[in-house]
């Protein structure tokens, strides 16, 4: 039985390279509809970095929502 579950960080990285997505162009899509709100480049490298680095940051629950809303239709199907 499997009890770990994946954090939002990890799950992100899934979502981005499920769609298909480099992370200038899976950032640009995610920003779009959040307005002020959209993140910083460097923001977002931080979603992707090792979380033993000082760059490293927590990707939350609620950006991890928008996340799935907008990458969720984009991933691509390994089944032919």
């Amino acid at each position: 039985m499997n009890t770990t579950t994946k954090s939002n960080n990890e799950r992100l990285r899934e979502l981005v390279a499920g769609a298909g997505l480099v992370q200038p162009v899976a950032l640009t899509i995610f920003n779009r509809g959040l307005g002020v709100r959209g993140l910083k480049e460097s923001t977002w490298k931080g979603y992707f970095c090792d979380p033993s680095t000082t760059r490293f940051r927590n990707f939350n629950d609620d950006l991890m929502a928008h996340a799935e809303k907008v990458f969720m239709p984009l991933q691509k199907s390994i089944c032919k």
